[in-house]
């Protein structure tokens, strides 16, 4: 047995594009010529296979207006509120429009209007929706500063505009309207739908700069009004000059700009920029940096120009003895980085004397969430501590009026920038003002615990090296927690607290190396800002990154950063950048690799040594403990991690045991990152522990102390794929409960799980020696080298301990006892198949092509059915029988099955809707192809629900059920294609 076989490999987002893509073509393609039924199953499809693409849901919400507008408008606004485009707001007003009224779609004719340019194609659908009651009338603004009025009355006359509260005399808005922020339209004293107009809305540039060889390099447009070109301006202050500069080349290199998105690139040489004298504003027509501006593009050649001029004054071309002048060396040499460890030099300026410290936070907007930052800090933190808060520009009247109020009665001391500034400069405002103290660098959408900055200060000196610190969040990159991807949900004050106490008795006051700090929350040591200096805004802009390369700076002249493990702060995450930030990360990410070489080795390094995974598990086992309710008591689930019918009864087990009040403790197998076989502990259908991760056999000790005190009445074995079998059984072992065993699959006795042999079809279950030359020929699915004897020699003895063995059929039943002969399995269906619903269904009639229709359910690879399906599809084809298929769910591979174009498939779906989307498909007759003994097949239930009769093979339990209840028909196992496609015509009362 020296072989492992392939398995189906899942499906990759890219291969997911692609087939949605095709499906799109087809779509269009369909709705060109008027077939809005294939349209709709196309875009439906593409839709399925990518349900996050925003240019796809439009797309399909546009061809369910008229024949679906409740659809529409789902789709429509999912869009609109993602991404604040014109055509969406445009869309959801008439979907609803259709569905339920003027009154229904009057608010999104008014956001649409207020914040987009207006076109010429909205006039009619205002004249229908922006009637009184509702409203006088509408308004909107175009392109060139006129205001578009529309007034529900003929007899309507007095309109009246004003402009940031000042009126003006005609529709023409005066020269430089751009730069104001509010329209108000009146008719006969009553505002008109779309008012106000938000001007500082309408006129806003989305872009990024970024330097190039000297020179600048982006891309720009205009969100509320695509069609138009950009006008930017090349601003610098210490010049006083100006340049203008048009953006009108669409480009379509730039991803995730968004849907319907019209960015449009624009480059300027270094020749060109020869008038500018260091930081140049890249703005548009409203005045506002575009991300990455300011920007210096010469400052990354600067600072390498000023290290090489360092280098060559101290080694002179002349010999050492050339120069007597001692030069120190004041910018760093940027030779890649260690991955190791730290750089081992003492640290630069190191001062062990312990400062005052003072929480910096910069705020710019953030509405209630930086309200709800303030308070907390004010809230958890002493009163020695000194709190700057940085109003970087904000224009949110709540959060302006909450600043001022905070300063007046002395909580916080208040910087105010006129105009936003970005991250990096009002973090050095903060720090500068600090004067001498240790400064914390905190997000204005952070949410801090009480007593955590005198935790983060004892944690700064309990060495002289230390320059920063930073705790543990939900959203840290590096440093997040419970997912180490981020991937987790912004608490509130109570949970902060909560997770907070959790890691205080988890980690109390352990520290960790960490390659650089995170800036979210950031201690930062005087004598290490003295030694590296402040963050560069003339790099980094408007932020992201900027904290990275203050600590690769500090790391080079000897400073370390740690996690201080036993506090927990809440992060938000981002609150205050315009979504399209992804641009500006990206783009200073590619700094950081230029300026730090080797940075992305030491944190892919880092992450693969993970020395944070014993402070993570060790956080979620208190938490675990802490969530065990008194009493309560406790099912252990064994089963695989691979999804399909297994999971979902793993599932229906989970709520059968939240019912009775208990908990459904799951283990699943994993693989750690050394390669060692794992197990991790799920609480239910929950993923909130993922660091409860044991290594077997080595860790079994530490499983078992986790789930001390938890009262276990039960085991259930589910499946044992992939885990390691022999800890499995002594975990069980050590129970004082009873386990039973639920059959799935074969591969108690088979290592290919499904008895699939030769042609991928069902073996026949031979003798043992011809078994065993199987798997030597095919290979097998299991993670363990073990002969067949071996296997079924085990599984015998694991019966054997078992309180029960549960089959779900009285075919699996019969296959169990076949080979192992002691086995008395307990026959427990799935479901009652004489209690499950089979409305009648009539067959459709008229179908345009007078083809039958045959539904096949699920995931349909080799052991399902896929070359049977293909096949049929095939013969289907080549002979112009009156025969088409639908596949509800997906396959190992779509592509083929389509090219038959006899085949047709929807795409995933979710478990709730599967009867519906059988049902939508109109077929006449369910097909399950599966070429190996089935032990249940939950989608022959599903196709029942749907009210369709079902064809199986005379294998396994879809056969024995099909003749319990006579819902359908059988075939013998092993027809050629013809031969099936001539019986699913006769079992759909065709005539052929």
């Amino acid at each position: 047995m020296t072989r492992r076989a392939d398995r189906p490999s899942s499906r990759t987002e890219d291969s997911r594009a692609e087939l949605a893509h095709a499906a799109v073509a087809l779509g269009h393609a369909a709705l060109a010529t008027g077939d809005i039924e294939n349209a709709l199953r196309w875009l439906d499809r593409a839709h399925r296979l990518v349900p996050a693409d925003p240019n796809v849901k439009l797309t399909l919400a546009s061809a369910c207006l008229d024949c679906d507008p409740g659809k529409a408008a789902r789709l429509f606004q999912d869009v609109a509120d993602q991404h604040d485009i014109r055509h969406a707001w445009f869309g959801v007003a008439a979907a609803r429009l259709r569905q339920a009224g003027p009154a229904a779609a009057a608010e999104a004719l008014a956001t649409a209007l207020s914040r987009h340019i207006f076109v010429s194609d909205i006039q009619a659908l205002g004249t229908q929706i922006a009637v009184p009651p509702i409203a006088p009338g509408w308004c909107g603004l175009s392109s060139d500063g006129k205001v578009v009025v529309g007034a529900a009355s003929s007899t309507a006359t007095h309109v009246e505009i004003r402009l940031d509260g000042r009126v003006v005399a005609n529709q023409h808005l005066p020269r430089g309207w751009q730069r104001h922020a509010r329209l108000d339209v009146s008719i006969e004293g009553t505002p008109a739908l779309g008012s106000p107009i938000l001007i500082d809305r309408m006129t806003r540039v989305a872009g990024c700069v970024e330097a190039v060889d000297g020179g600048l390099a982006g891309w720009a447009w205009h969100p509320a009004d695509p069609d138009r070109p950009v006008t930017l301006t090349l601003r610098c202050d210490k010049s006083h000059r100006t340049h203008v500069i048009q953006a009108t080349t669409e480009s379509g290199e730039v991803p995730h700009a968004g849907p319907l998105a019209r960015p449009r690139a624009f480059a300027v040489s270094r020749s060109e920029l020869a008038w500018a004298r260091g930081p140049i504003h890249v703005t548009g027509a409203d005045g506002r940096d575009l991300l990455g501006s300011p920007i210096d593009p010469s400052a990354e050649g600067t600072w390498h120009a000023e290290a090489a001029t360092v280098l060559a004054m101290r080694y002179p071309a002349a010999g050492p003895r050339a120069s007597r002048k001692k030069t120190r060396l004041h910018a760093p040499v940027f030779v890649p980085l260690r991955v190791d460890a730290p750089v081992p030099c003492a640290p630069i300026g190191a001062d062990r004397r312990r400062r005052g410290v003072t929480v910096v936070i910069p705020v710019h907007n953030g509405g209630r969430i930086a309200i709800e930052c303030l308070d907390s800090v004010l809230a958890g933190t002493g009163k020695d501590a000194r709190i700057i808060v940085v109003d970087d520009g904000s224009t949110q009247e709540d959060v302006v009026a909450a600043l001022d109020a905070l300063a007046a009665d002395k909580s916080i001391r208040l910087i105010r920038h006129r105009t936003a500034l970005g991250f990096p400069a009002s973090a050095n405002a903060g720090i500068a003002a600090a004067a001498g103290r240790d400064v914390v660098l905190l997000n204005s959408d952070t949410l801090v615990p009480s007593g955590w900055l005198e935790r983060l200060r004892e944690a700064a000196y309990r060495a002289a090296d230390i320059g920063t610190v930073t705790p543990f969040s939900n959203d840290a990159t590096i440093l997040s927690y419970p997912h180490r991807d981020g991937d987790n949900p912004p608490p509130d004050q109570a949970s902060v607290d909560r997770i907070d106490a959790a890691a205080r008795k988890a980690n109390a006051d352990q520290i960790v190396d960490l390659p650089v700090g995170v800036g979210f929350c950031l201690y930062l040591r005087r004598d290490c800002l003295t030694a590296t200096g402040s963050l560069r805004p003339d790099i980094f802009a408007q932020g992201y990154g900027e904290e990275n390369d203050f600590c690769l700076r500090a790391r080079r002249l000897g400073w370390r950063h740690v996690a201080l493990t036993g506090l927990f702060v809440g992060h938000h995450g981002s609150i205050s950048f315009d979504p399209m930030a992804l641009h500006l990360r990206r783009r200073n990410a590619r700094l950081l690799d230029r300026l730090h070489p080797g940075y992305d080795a030491l944190v892919t390094r880092f992450l693969s040594r993970d020395p944070l995974a014993d402070a993570r598990r060790r956080l979620d086992e208190v938490r675990w403990r802490a969530a065990n309710r008194r009493g309560q008591s406790a099912v252990i689930l064994v089963t695989h991690d691979h999804g399909g019918g297994v999971e979902q009864r793993v599932i229906a087990a989970i709520r059968d045991c939240q019912a009775y009040g208990q908990r459904a403790i799951v283990l699943r197998p994993a693989v750690r990152s050394d390669g060692e076989t794992a197990v991790t502990v799920h609480d239910g259908l929950a993923h909130d522990y993922p660091n409860l991760v044991y290594a077997l056999p080595r860790e079994l000790p530490a499983l078992r102390h986790l789930l001390r005190g938890t009262r276990v009445i039960r085991a259930e074995v589910h499946h044992l794929l992939d885990h390691h079998v022999g800890s499995i059984e002594r975990f069980l072992a050590g129970l004082t409960a009873p386990y039973d065993v639920h059959i799935h699959d074969y591969a108690w006795f088979c290592p290919r799980l499904s008895l699939l042999g030769q042609q991928d079809r069902y073996c026949g279950e031979p003798e043992l020696p011809d078994c065993a030359s199987c798997i030597a020929d095919l290979g097998h699915y299991m993670n363990e080298d073990l002969s067949v004897e071996a296997l079924r020699a085990r599984s015998a003895a694991f019966f054997a301990a078992a309180r029960t063995v549960i089959a779900p059929s009285e075919d699996t039943a019969t296959r169990m006892r076949r080979h192992f002969p002691t086995l008395s399995p307990t026959v427990v269906p799935h479901e009652n198949d004489e209690a499950t619903p089979f409305p009648p269904t009539r067959r459709r009639a008229g179908r345009s092509n007078g083809r039958i229709r045959i539904c096949v359910v699920g995931g349909i690879g080799k052991h399902k059915g896929y070359d049977v399906l293909l096949a049929c599809a095939r013969d289907a084809a080549r002979r112009s029988l009156p025969l088409e298929f639908v596949l509800v769910g997906h396959s190992i591979d779509d592509a083929r099955l389509l090219a038959t174009e006899r085949v047709f498939i929807t795409g995933p779906f979710r478990p709730e809707e599967i009867v519906a989307l059988i049902r939508a498909q109109h077929a006449d007759l369910g097909f399950v192809p599966s070429v190996w003994p089935e032990t249940w097949c939950l989608s022959l239930g599903d196709i029942w629900r749907a009210g369709l009769p079902a064809v199986a093979f005379d294998l396994g339990a879809p056969a024995e059920r099909i003749r319990r209840t006579g819902r359908g028909f059988v075939l013998p196992f092993g027809l050629i294609s013809s031969s099936i496609n001539k019986a699913l015509l006769a079992a759909a009362g065709a005539d052929h």
